[in-house]
């Protein structure tokens, strides 16, 4: 089984590098590690005063074209929400949205493992409810720095492993006297098709 499997690898090397060559579509898609569910409760003196439940994910599409060999152009976007519910009422939701126009470069070395860098600057959007108070709207401008490796695990195949860091510079709809800044550090991981 080991030879049978380094045999494919070895056969599957070259047509990897051919996979970031100009005129190639690449579609990819990933998760931030933030598919996350979870209850808390305050205790006090031996009872429960209440009990909170958080429920957060977020995705991230994306679709470039190879303009030349190793460099992709695109759209990289990113989906995540959020609910907080505290005794089963809803006291908190919010809904980010950023879509950006993506440049992605690609390192030539041999092997299976490619490493890559990208930068993407676009449009954010971010909005919160709490209780029953009026929903809030921001939005603004968003910019993306990103690194990591792609494990080839087939010719048209790679599973993505990456950091990035984004930073959002957004105003409110209704006063833009308001502004609201984001920025984060995240750890990704992704499947991205090559065709």
């Amino acid at each position: 089984m080991k030879k049978i499997l380094l045999l494919a690898v070895l056969l599957s090397a070259n047509s990897i590098l051919a996979q970031t060559t100009k005129g190639k579509i690449l579609v990819s898609g990933g998760v931030g590690l933030q598919f996350i569910s979870s209850n808390q409760k305050t205790i006090y003196d031996g009872k429960t005063d209440e009990t909170a439940k958080i429920n957060s994910s977020s995705i991230s599409p994306s679709f470039a074209y190879f303009v030349k060999d190793n460099l992709a152009v695109g759209l990289t976007s990113q989906f995540a929400n959020t609910k907080v519910e505290v005794d089963g009422v809803e006291r908190q939701k919010t809904g980010t949205t950023i879509i950006a126009p993506t440049a992605i470069y690609y390192f030539t070395v041999d092997g299976k493992i490619r490493p890559l860098a990208q930068i993407g600057i676009g449009y954010a959007s971010f909005n919160v409810k709490e209780d029953k108070l009026a929903k809030v709207s921001y939005s603004g401008l968003s910019l993306n720095l990103g690194g990591g490796v792609c494990y080839f695990i087939k010719e048209n195949i790679s599973f993505n492993f990456g950091l990035s860091y984004t930073k959002n510079t957004m105003k409110n709809a209704d006063d833009e006297k308001e502004k609201l800044k984001q920025s984060n550090f995240a750890t990704n991981i992704g499947i991205s098709l090559f065709f």
